[in-house]
C-alpha cells in the first residue's frame, strides 16, 4: 500500500512538474525560430504586412522562454508599427506599451525611448494632445539618460516639428509616418527649411532653392510636398509662369505618389480586414491555452483525488488493524483479571503453615505473581515447584493422569505444561524461562510430539 502511494505522489509530481520543467531549447530550435524571424521581416520588407504580422505573432507564441527577452520586445515593436500604418491605434499602442515595459524592466532605455516615441506618434495620428506631449517628453527624457546624443536630437526635432507644423499633415496617415521616418534625412531638411523660408517676404530666393533641392529626393512624398510649398511661394510671389510650372510638377509627383500607395482596398478596410483574422487568431490561441490550463488543473485534480483515496484506504486499514488490536488486549486484560479473581478466590483462608515445607498460601502466592508481574527466577526450588503444581491442579484441573503416561517429558516440559495449563502466555513463559517467544512455541510443538497429540488440536486444548 505504502509503494502504491509514492507512485501516486511520483506520478503526480511529473503531471504538475511536466508544465514547469519543459526541456531547454537546442541550437537547432534556436535557428528555426531566428529563421521564420527573419522570413516574418522579410514580408515586411516587402509589404505583405498580413503575412508578415501572423508570422510575428507565431514567433511570439514558439519562442516564449526560448530567445532573448530584448528580441521579443523588439517583435512587438515591429508589430505596432505594421498596425500604426494600418490605423490599428488601439492594437498599434498595446503592442507599443509591451515592448517599452520590457524595456524598462531589461533596462534597455535606448530602446525604451524609441518605443516612447512611436507611442507619441500613435497619440498624434488619434490627435490625442496631451498624450503627444507626454509621451515625447518621456523619450526625451530617456534620451537623455542614455547619453545619445544623436537619438536625442533626432526626438527633439522630430517634437519640435510636431508642435509647430502640423499643418504639414497633409493626406493619409501613412504618408505622414513615413516622412517622420524621413526627417532626419537631408532631402526632409530642405523641405523644413524651404517651408520656413519661403513664409519670409525678404527670404523668397533661399525658399525656392532649398525647396528645388528637396525637390530632387528620390522620396515620392518629400518630392511632392515640395512641389506643393513650391506652388504656394510661386502663387505668393505673383510668378505666374512659375506657378503654373510647379503646379504641373505637383500634379505630376501626386499623381505618382498616389500610384505608389494606392492600393485595391483603402488602408481602412485593409486594417478591418486583418483585425478580423487577427482576433480570430487571438481567440484561438486563448481558447488553446485555457484548454492546457484546464487539463493541468485537471490533471492535478485527479491527482490529489487518488492520494486522498489511497490516504483513506491506509487510513481504514490501520483502524481495522488497531480495533483488531485493541479488541485482542482487551480480552487478553478479561481474562487476566478471570485469572487474578480465580486466584483471590481460591487463597486459603488461613496463614497457617503445615510443618513440611512452604505454605499452600505461599504457593498461591507464587503462582498470583506468575501470572501478574513474571520475572525470571521467580521459583528457585523443587519443592516450590510442586506446590505450584498442586495449586494450579486445585484451580484449573488434576492434569497428572495425562502427563504420568509419557516418561519421556522432561522437568522442564512438564513445568511448560503446566504453566501453559494455567492459561499463561507464551511471552510469560519466555519471561520466566528467560527465552524469546518463539523458543516456548518450539518447545510446546516438541511436547506435543512427545505425546503424540494429533496436528490439529493445540496443547492448551488437550491439557485443558
Amino acid at each position: 500500500m505504502n509503494r502504491m502511494i509514492r507512485n501516486i505522489i511520483y506520478a503526480l509530481f511529473l503531471l504538475v512538474g511536466g508544465y514547469a520543467c519543459r526541456p531547454a531549447p537546442t541550437e537547432a530550435d534556436r535557428e528555426k525560430l531566428y529563421a521564420q524571424l527573419r522570413r516574418a521581416d522579410s514580408c515586411a520588407r516587402s509589404k505583405q504586412e498580413e503575412q508578415a504580422i501572423q508570422l510575428y505573432f507565431e514567433w511570439l507564441e514558439r519562442s516564449e522562454g526560448k530567445v532573448n527577452t530584448l528580441t521579443r520586445a523588439d517583435v512587438y515593436d515591429k508589430i505596432g508599427k505594421l498596425y500604426l500604418y494600418r490605423n490599428l491605434y488601439v492594437d498599434a499602442l498595446d503592442m507599443f506599451r509591451r515592448s517599452a515595459g520590457i524595456y524598462r524592466d531589461m533596462g534597455a532605455w535606448k530602446e525604451e525611448a524609441g518605443a516612447w516615441r512611436n507611442i507619441g506618434r500613435t497619440h498624434l495620428m488619434r490627435q490625442r494632445g496631451d498624450s503627444i506631449i507626454q509621451s515625447y517628453q518621456r523619450a526625451i527624457q530617456l534620451a537623455e539618460e542614455t547619453g545619445e546624443q544623436e537619438l536625442l536630437k533626432g526626438i527633439q526635432q522630430e517634437f519640435q516639428f510636431v508642435c509647430s507644423k502640423t499643418a504639414l499633415l497633409k493626406g493619409n496617415a501613412r504618408l505622414w509616418l513615413h516622412f517622420l521616418d524621413k526627417l532626419n534625412s537631408m532631402d526632409a531638411g530642405c523641405l523644413l527649411l524651404g517651408s520656413v523660408m519661403a513664409q519670409q517676404p525678404d527670404r523668397h530666393g533661399g525658399a525656392e532653392r532649398w525647396l528645388l533641392r528637396a525637390a530632387d529626393s528620390e522620396d515620392l512624398y518629400i518630392r511632392a510636398q515640395a512641389h506643393r510649398e513650391l506652388y504656394d511661394w510661386a502663387k505668393r510671389t505673383g510668378n505666374a509662369e512659375k506657378t503654373a510650372r510647379y503646379s504641373d510638377l505637383y500634379i505630376q509627383s501626386a499623381d505618382s505618389l498616389e500610384k505608389e500607395y494606392s492600393t485595391s482596398l483603402s488602408f481602412h478596410d485593409l486594417g478591418q480586414s486583418y483585425e478580423k483574422q487577427r482576433m480570430e487568431m487571438e481567440h484561438e490561441r486563448m481558447k488553446n491555452r485555457q484548454l492546457r490550463r484546464t487539463n493541468m488543473l485537471l490533471g492535478i485534480i485527479i491527482g490529489l483525488g487518488l492520494l486522498l483515496l489511497a490516504s483513506f484506504l491506509i487510513y481504514r486499514k490501520e483502524k481495522r488493524r488497531k480495533e483488531g488490536e485493541l479488541a485482542r488486549l482487551m480480552k487478553q486484560i478479561r481474562e487476566k483479571e478471570q485469572q487474578i479473581e480465580d486466584l483471590q478466590n481460591a487463597r486459603p483462608e488461613t496463614d497457617t503453615e503445615p510443618e513440611d515445607g512452604p505454605s499452600r498460601y505461599a504457593a498461591f502466592d507464587l503462582l498470583y505473581r506468575m501470572k501478574t508481574a513474571p520475572r525470571y527466577g521467580l521459583i528457585g526450588t523443587e519443592e516450590e515447584w510442586l506446590q505450584v503444581y498442586a495449586v494450579i491442579n486445585r484451580l484449573y484441573g488434576d492434569i497428572v493422569g495425562k502427563l504420568e503416561g509419557y516418561p519421556q517429558l522432561t522437568e522442564l516440559d512438564v513445568r511448560i505444561c503446566y504453566l501453559v495449563h494455567a492459561r499463561m502466555s507464551n511471552a510469560d513463559l519466555g519471561v520466566l524461562f528467560n527465552v524469546d517467544g518463539r523458543s516456548v512455541s518450539k518447545s510446546k510443538q516438541r511436547i506435543k510430539k512427545k505425546m503424540e497429540i494429533a496436528a490439529d488440536v493445540t496443547l492448551e486444548n488437550y491439557l485443558g
